[in-house]
């Protein structure tokens, strides 16, 4: 399995509304991006200031799957909608579980 994890910080000007929609768009991704096997999205419910606002674990069979996702039009319209007008900052990372 490839496990792909991503964590936002949102800009001070995003709003909830808009993150809840952000997590509403995620989650339609695995009914049209059949490579997905798992699919967790949400915000940080932590009381840590210091923390990143919304993370995503998606799992993979492999690599070449987790391609198709990355570059899918779907997930990249989703990405150009919902993700960058409230992004002030992103990590990620792939790893094999």
């Amino acid at each position: 399995m490839y496990r792909h994890t991503v964590v936002f910080r949102f800009s001070p000007e995003s709003t909830t509304e808009q993150a809840e929609a952000l997590a509403t768009a995620l989650a339609t991704l695995p009914a049209q991006i059949p490579e997905i096997r798992s699919y967790q999205v949400g915000p940080n419910v932590g009381d840590n200031v210091e923390n990143w606002h919304f993370a995503v674990v998606a799992d993979f069979d492999n690599v070449d799957d987790w391609r198709v996702y990355r570059d899918h039009p779907i997930h990249l319209a989703m990405i150009a909608e919902f993700i960058h007008p409230i992004l002030a900052d992103r990590a990620g990372l792939q790893y094999e579980i």
